[in-house]
């Protein structure tokens, strides 16, 4: 396999996955309700980590979160973990499924953003590669 074929492969794979998730996270500000919550707990997780000095554990954090929706108030789990616990009290917005208010996605908007335009720019690149626009 040559290697403009393997920067092909991998932005064309890339850019699908940055795009993609931006059209997901696009379609749930459309569809979902929109609210305002508070980070009333935290629930610690134990993750695994490869190290230089081999297989590490440590504790990511993820927000208990209360909110209301449609008149009553519910508690969901965020879905953005940390390595130091989130203060009680501090405000985050979210959309949940307006028939399953458990369902949330914590609007984390830098790290969405981070994430998906990150794969879709190394995509693009692999693919301005390919096409030898860049070398």
């Amino acid at each position: 396999m040559t290697e403009t074929m393997i920067a092909w492969i991998a932005g064309i794979f890339l850019s699908l996955v940055g795009w993609g998730s931006i059209v997901h996270f696009a379609w749930i500000v459309r569809n979902w309700s929109q609210a305002r919550g508070v980070v009333v707990g935290n629930n610690a997780e134990w993750s695994k980590a490869q190290t230089t000095g081999g297989p590490t554990r440590h504790t990511v954090y993820f927000p208990k979160i209360e909110f209301d929706a449609g008149g009553k108030l519910h508690r969901a789990k965020g879905g953005s973990g940390r390595s130091k616990p989130y203060k009680l009290g501090e405000a985050v917005n979210l959309y949940h499924k307006p028939a399953n208010p458990d369902h949330i996605l914590d609007l984390n908007f830098r790290d969405r953003m981070l994430f998906s335009g990150g794969f879709a720019f190394i995509g693009s690149l692999c693919l301005a590669a390919a096409n030898g626009w860049i070398s």
